[in-house]
């Protein structure tokens, strides 16, 4: 354990476990409580409604128990620092579990109604929430307090926002801009590297970034096929990986846009036969008029068999070069295996970097994200023919697949 969570055990451990008096005659109660398994359904239906409105008076009670302890000072008294730390400790939930308590508690102080109601059971700690949320962008709220409590009792959270989001814009038309700007006052990434290898990814985005995040992770997402076993976690995993791929790859200075010209080294003196990657052909003006006006990269090389064969540039670093990407873009045009664009591609290894594998055209070829990691599951093999042009052969995978 860290050598926080240690403070906070031995906190824990030093405080009173003498529970006040009542606290064992509930426990007493619970344990008294019908088996779930011996009701009929509509019993475990009214058992359920019960429920949840002891767990709301219970979640209240807590709520009151925190505010009194940050008015009396009671963190002070116990040493354990703040208030919050001292309701995360006698709790065993978060430092940010039990502030989130004594930040509600003190929220509630100017708000009558929704605190009996909240006392009664009535409404839940995610009604509380999202009243306290709102509330502040509502005009004289004091006035519209039973009416929301009165709402809250009849819907569950998630419609009480949509009213309170409703009241609220048409109260001040600018909250949805500071609702944001606080939003983005919470906005945050985690990357954790795991002792397995893997990474770990938390956060948080504000509701615009989360939507355009969410429509970009869409747009990467492989449609599921019958060979495909990916869950749809996986699949969403697959498609950040993507974007990160192509917007590391998407390095030049007008991204994947930047023209690109193959001039054919045979026809060189003649000046002759030089074309687009998509092999549009141009002619010598044409080509004088890009090469000066146009962001460009001309690639000489060889047509062999019909298909241009950049000369190897003999790069001894493992990450291809700008030059050599733009190569194997014009060679293969994007995903030898599945033909996805360039740049949802990585270059690749044919023969491994790490065993001795040069960084040259000869030894490179593109795969998007899903094809690299088929290939490294062995459903397929790569070699290169006699003219350097990479060639797939199918392979029946693993055992495992």
């Amino acid at each position: 354990m860290s050598r926080a969570a240690h403070r906070r055990a031995r906190i824990r451990a030093s405080l009173p476990t003498t529970a006040p008096a009542g606290f064992d005659e509930i426990n007493d109660e619970i344990d008294a409580l019908p088996d779930p398994k011996h009701l009929c359904a509509e019993e475990r239906a009214a058992a359920m409604s019960h429920t949840a409105k002891l767990q709301n008076r219970l979640a209240a009670y807590l709520t009151f128990l925190a505010g009194a302890a940050d008015t009396a000072g009671d963190s002070r008294v116990l040493g354990a620092g703040t208030t919050g730390s001292l309701v995360a400790i006698a709790t065993n939930n978060p430092v940010a579990v039990g502030s989130g308590i004594v930040n509600t508690a003190k929220a509630l102080e100017g708000l009558p109604a929704v605190t009996d109601a909240y006392a009664e059971g009535a409404i839940s700690g995610m009604h509380v929430h999202q009243i306290l949320n709102l509330a502040p962008h509502i005009d004289d709220f004091t006035t519209a307090e039973p009416a929301v409590v009165a709402l809250a009792k009849a819907t569950d959270a998630s419609e009480v926002r949509r009213v309170l989001q409703t009241v609220a814009d048409a109260h001040n038309p600018e909250h949805l801009d500071w609702t944001r700007e606080q939003q983005r006052a919470k906005r945050g990434l985690r990357l954790s590297a795991r002792a397995n290898g893997m990474w770990g990814i938390t956060g948080l985005l504000d509701e615009v970034d989360g939507a355009v995040l969410a429509e970009t992770l869409a747009a990467f997402t492989q449609p599921r096929d019958t060979h495909d076993k990916a869950t749809p976690a996986q699949r969403r995993a697959d498609a950040l990986a993507a974007i990160a791929n192509a917007a590391a790859t998407n390095q030049r200075p007008l991204g994947v846009s930047a023209v690109s010209i193959l001039v054919d080294l045979e026809n060189l003196p003649e000046g002759a036969n030089a074309c687009l990657t998509d092999g549009t052909p141009l002619g010598a003006d044409t080509f004088d008029l890009l090469s000066c006006a146009a962001a460009c990269t001309v690639i000489f090389g060889l047509k062999v068999k019909g298909t241009f064969v950049p000369l190897a540039l003999g790069r001894s670093k493992r990450l291809a070069s700008a030059a050599q990407w733009a190569a194997l873009i014009a060679r293969d045009r994007g995903c030898i295996r599945c033909g996805r664009a360039p740049r949802f591609c990585q270059a690749h290894h044919i023969h491994h970097w790490k065993n001795g594998g040069r960084t040259d055209l000869s030894n490179l070829a593109l795969l998007c994200s899903r094809c690299h990691h088929d290939l490294h599951l062995g459903r397929y093999i790569i070699t290169m023919d006699t003219y350097a042009i990479p060639v797939i052969t199918q392979t029946r995978g693993p055992p495992w697949t």
